[in-house]
């Protein structure tokens, strides 16, 4: 839920600068974006990793284990890719979470999710990353400087 709250509170503050015209909100909207959408990756330990992994090992155990492995496979090297050797890192030791996950999943008192869940939590998934896109879209289009500061603190 954070990271759609986080929408929320992009999209007041893109209202903000479009009532005040602050370039600052803009800015503030991009940056709680940016970080919002880096939370939304489908890597463990992130929040989008835990919700691909609640909806994989739904299914199947085995379909889980292997998605989530990809998942984080994929995740390391896009962030080598881009120089991002911390990140990478980071969440390569991360990633041992999808081993212990697999070994306890038999163990745990929490039931898997039914079919409909699996579809309003992957539907709920694709809105928030689509909002939280199209708010960076829309500031990208505006033609003022806003992207600049948050993707020159992120990149420092």
């Amino acid at each position: 839920m954070g990271p759609f709250f986080g929408l929320i509170f992009s999209i007041a503050s893109l209202v903000g600068y479009w009532l005040t015209d602050i370039e600052i909100l803009a800015g503030l909207a991009v940056f709680n974006v940016l970080l919002n959408l880096f939370n939304l990756l489908p890597i463990l330990p992130l929040d989008g990793g835990h919700v691909l992994e609640s909806i994989a090992f739904s299914i199947n155990s085995k379909i889980g284990l292997m998605v989530s492995a990809l998942g984080a496979v994929l995740g390391i090297y896009i962030s080598y890719y881009f120089g991002l050797a911390l990140l990478g890192f980071l969440l390569a030791i991360g990633s041992i979470e999808i081993f212990f996950e697999y070994k306890r999943r038999h163990l745990s008192e929490l039931l898997p999710l039914n079919r409909y869940a699996q579809i309003v939590s992957a539907i709920w998934y694709v809105i928030t990353v689509g909002g939280l896109c199209a708010i960076i879209w829309f500031v990208g289009q505006t033609g003022n400087d806003a992207l600049s500061l948050p993707l020159n603190i992120l990149s420092n």
